[in-house]
């Protein structure tokens, strides 16, 4: 019996074996049309739809079977069925309808031996393609999870070059275009582009791509980025809706196909997502990918591209916000860097007019105004008077005066707090601007501080400025800060003129009253000389004239200090004086006597040096009265050194040489006494007289002790053999010095 006989046999029983499957079913029901179990009934039957004439042999499936058990063990794959249990369905079918055979043509031997045999082939190769497909099905899902699971690692490493990238610089554009190259590489497009988004102009810019750039749109023939506006293109339309587009084909889509083409190559399957930076759901730009030729993108692809824009929204973030940081940084050094120089230069200077000047025009340059006035405060009126302006060309300016409370300069001295205003030179009547209308110009935005001091307020400072809008924050805190300075700056300038006035005021009267004891000095000399024709006793010639050269000596210094800058007098002129007045009075006129003074710039006060003139005047008569009794010539030395604010003057003479056992104490005559006490008790010092062997010039090096004799080697001048010099040293604190002025070691014969 050949295939359709025995398929005819048993389709003639379709409902006994449709009903034997029913009672086999736990629920009792009849397979389902297309189910697996319907489906294999029909084929044993001879049922199945376009079924071929020339039917194949009893062990082959029909081709619809076939198709719908692949299909079957396929799903059953997917879905992660088990086939032993659909296996096992597929045994109890062909047992219960073996069975049913069985019964059916139990009278017919032949038949129902060619019945069973077809029921075991069928069944046969039904449970080998169902195994098959299933198979199949598994290995083509784990091929699918391990490409799935390469992908990933590509991608990963994708996106970690992106990441890379954006940590080893703060460079948006390098980021970027590290990002184009690796999307790219990763998902084997043809060109990837990313746009950002500008608040300001609302266009997108394109600013990374791995390929060509467009040749045409905005700015493409000047140089400058290729621009789109929102909502143009596919990546304007992407940034508006703020979703991804995905197509086969953009070049036919007729709202698209401008941006398609506008590269040397044409671009057709299309991949673009937006930018948006989602912590405050922010545009940040568009990154798309494109094929040359057309292309379906899978939802793993815009995945991974969804991914990479999130990433570059935290990095575009960053970057702006590094520029920004940057930007403010930069702008900060460079104002506290002008306000550095601009607070140097005016507070370089103590002349009040320079000052006041210097503050106006730094208060420009700092503020990058136009114009600026400064308002000094006049305690006495509470009014404030303009006293130095820059860029006005109206000399009004410098004569306005306003009250405290009107204005903005009065307003500030007021309230202590600083202001900024547009316009309100024009609109505030209280404005000492008000009335000059040449002044005001094209002047709007007004920034103003007050100039305090720990005093008080002093004044104001006004800049003016072009621009139309307020002044921003730190500028207004810049001014604040100069305008702190420039306080500074004018009240130490202020002081000093008054200090310097009053120094001058003090000198003058220093210098009369000096001059006024000279001339009273010289008139009790006078005296003292008119009175010499009445007396015929040489002692109280001898008196007379000594008390007269003594009252010389201190009129002499009282004419220095009168002369010199706060009664202050230098030890080298005081020494001239009293030689010039001892050479004219106690040198007899047979006697030679060489006068030598050492540089001596310390300077002393009124009464050291009124008392170092007294000193000076006994230590040179006692050498000439005592030293040189007898003889035709003789020198003598006078020097001076100071050390740790210690004077020592020495007068050194060539003279007789001291007795062995002399002591100022116990062999001084009054003079030298009278020269001993004014040391101890005027000077707060010490007197001493001792012999020395070289060279009588003080050195540094001699003041720890001055009694070392100076080898003859080293003697200066003319000398060439060592000399013996009776020194007369006094040593006193130095109570006022000014400073030495510059000078080497020089010799002067008197």
């Amino acid at each position: 019996m050949g295939t359709p006989a025995i398929t005819t046999a048993i389709a003639a029983h379709a409902g006994e074996l449709r009903r034997r499957l029913a009672e086999y079913d736990p629920n009792g029901r009849a397979p389902e049309p297309g189910s697996d179990a319907a489906v294999f009934l029909d084929a044993l039957c001879g049922s199945v739809p376009g079924r071929a004439l020339a039917e194949p042999p009893l062990h082959v499936l029909p081709p619809g079977v076939e198709a719908h058990f692949e299909a079957s063990g396929t799903s059953l794959a997917e879905q992660g069925g088990h086939l032993e249990r659909r296996l096992e369905s597929l045994r109890g079918w062909q047992a219960v309808l073996g069975r049913a055979l069985d019964e059916i043509f139990a009278a017919e031997p032949q038949t129902r031996a060619e019945a069973q045999r077809f029921l075991g082939d069928q069944s046969g190769q039904v449970i080998v393609t169902l195994t098959l497909a299933f198979q199949r099905a598994q290995q083509e899902a784990v091929a699918r999870e391990e490409e799935r699971a390469r992908r990933g690692d590509t991608r990963l490493q994708a996106l970690q070059r992106i990441n890379a990238a954006a940590n080893s610089t703060l460079d948006l554009d390098q980021t970027l275009a590290t990002a184009a190259r690796a999307v790219c590489d990763e998902m084997g497009a043809d060109l990837c582009s990313i746009f950002l988004f500008d608040d300001l102009t609302r266009e997108l810019s394109l600013r990374a791509t791995n390929g060509p750039l467009p040749r045409a749109g905005r700015g493409a023939s000047t140089g400058h980025p290729y621009t789109l506006p929102l909502r143009e293109g596919y990546s304007g339309w992407v940034a508006h809706n703020g979703r991804p587009l995905l197509l086969t084909d953009a070049t036919e889509d007729e709202r698209f196909a401008a941006e398609a083409t506008a590269y040397p190559d044409t671009y057709r399957g299309l991949l673009a997502v937006p930018i948006i930076f989602f912590n405050g759901v922010k545009l940040q730009g568009v990154i798309a990918v494109q094929t040359r030729t057309p292309h379906d993108f899978s939802e793993a692809e815009r995945d991974f591209l969804e991914i990479v824009a999130g990433q570059l929204a935290m990095n575009i973030e960053n970057g702006r916000l590094y520029e920004q940081t940057d930007e403010q940084l930069r702008r900060k050094v460079h104002e506290l860097s002008t306000l550095h120089q601009v607070s140097s230069l005016v507070t370089s200077t103590l002349v009040l007019d320079t000052v006041l000047r210097n503050i106006v025009a730094q208060a420009v340059l700092l503020s990058g105004a136009d114009r600026s006035v400064l308002f000094e405060l006049e305690p006495q009126t509470n009014r404030l008077r303009a006293v130095a302006s820059h860029g006005f060309d109206t000399p009004e300016v410098e004569r306005a005066t306003l009250a405290v409370g009107r204005c903005c300069a009065g307003r500030v001295i007021q309230t202590g707090v600083p202001s900024a205003e547009v316009d309100c030179l024009r609109h505030d009547e209280g404005c000492f601007l008000r009335d000059l209308a040449g002044a005001v110009g094209d002047q709007h935005a007004v920034l103003c501080a007050p100039l305090n001091t720990v005093h008080g307020p002093i004044g104001a400072l006004c800049v003016f400025s072009s621009r139309r809008h307020m002044p921003g924050q730190d500028q207004l805190q810049l001014v604040v800060t100069f305008a702190n300075v420039a306080a500074i700056a004018m009240e130490n300038a202020r002081l000093f003129t008054e200090t310097r006035q009053g120094l001058r005021t003090k000198e003058a009267l220093l210098r009369e009253m000096h001059h006024r004891v000279k001339n009273n000095l010289q008139q009790v000399a006078s005296m003292l000389n008119l009175r010499a024709h009445r007396s015929s006793s040489p002692e109280v010639e001898q008196v007379r004239a000594e008390i007269e050269e003594r009252i010389q000596g201190i009129a002499a210094t009282h004419d220095l200090l009168s002369t010199n800058q706060l009664g202050m007098a230098p030890v080298e002129d005081i020494a001239r004086k009293i030689v010039g007045i001892v050479r004219g009075s106690l040198v007899p006129a047979d006697l030679g006597v060489r006068f030598v003074i050492g540089p001596a710039p310390m300077r002393l006060q009124s009464e050291q040096a009124t008392t170092f003139a007294i000193i000076l005047n006994e230590l040179i008569a006692n050498a000439i009265e005592h030293g040189f009794a007898g003889r035709e010539r003789g020198e003598i030395r006078i020097s001076a050194i100071e050390r740790d604010d210690w004077v020592t003057v020495r007068v050194c003479d060539d003279g007789e040489p001291l007795p062995g056992s002399f002591s100022v104490e116990r062999d001084a005559g009054l003079g030298l006494r009278l020269v001993s006490n004014l040391a101890a008790s005027d000077l707060r010092g010490v007197f001493t007289v001792f012999e020395l062997l070289g060279d009588a010039d003080l050195r540094p090096e001699e003041v720890e002790d001055s009694t070392v004799a100076i080898p003859a080697s080293e003697a200066t001048g003319e000398d060439t053999e060592a000399r013996r010099w009776i020194v007369s040293e006094v040593r006193f604190p130095l109570a006022a010095m000014a400073a030495v002025e510059p000078g080497g070691l020089r010799r002067e014969a008197v």
